[in-house]
């Protein structure tokens, strides 16, 4: 008598499609440009994708989810969190990367997604844990290290150099709407770091 291999239990459904979130994606940022986030909903997104609702709820559990991994997958949002130990080259790695994509797609996109975010908390609340989180804990960890080693002076603030360089950049492209040239990072991580 032999004994037979269990049998491996099938998958139910369809493998996912690639084309499926790539119009749901493109759906979403679409809407957020043209109906604000007040005017998404799963309904309006699944019929300019194209797809059903049951599509997007078994990849995403509502609207804040969706807009923010298109924003991430869709605007090319790409920040290297570099550490070489020199915090000027790091800071103006990392500043140099969000200018590069916020002065292309992702600009318009975070301009918009900027002003809704301020309007919804739940928006802004996923946005933080998925992009910035661990952005601005990066840059609290290069920062502290560059007061150890004596980079810094003792009494840096931190908290406070780790945010002013994203923010003086931030503010620059989505508040006053002006990229500047391509030395905005470095004019930045300069007056940061004198």
């Amino acid at each position: 008598m032999t004994l037979a291999e269990p049998e491996v239990p099938r998958r139910a459904g369809r493998p996912r499609s690639e084309e499926a979130d790539r119009a749901i994606l493109d759906a979403a940022l679409e809407a957020l440009v043209e109906d604000g986030y007040a005017g998404i909903s799963i309904e309006g997104i699944a019929a300019r994708a194209g797809v059903g609702k049951a599509t997007i709820y078994r990849r995403w559990p509502g609207k804040a989810e969706i807009l923010v991994d298109a924003l991430g997958r869709r605007a090319c949002f790409d920040v290297p969190l570099v550490d070489t130990g020199d915090l000027h080259t790091d800071m103006l790695t990392i500043l140099r990367a969000v200018h590069v994509n916020m002065r292309g797609l992702a600009g318009p996109l975070m301009a918009a997604f900027s002003a809704e975010k301020l309007r919804y908390p739940e928006l802004r609340d996923e946005f933080d844990r998925v992009f910035v989180a661990e952005r601005r804990a990066h840059l609290r960890r290069i920062v502290g290290a560059a007061v150890q080693r004596g980079d810094l002076p003792p009494d840096t603030d931190v908290e406070l150099l780790a945010e002013a360089g994203p923010a003086l950049l931030w503010h620059a492209l989505t508040v006053r709407n002006d990229p500047g040239d391509d030395t905005l990072p470095e004019r930045i991580v300069r007056q940061l770091l004198r």
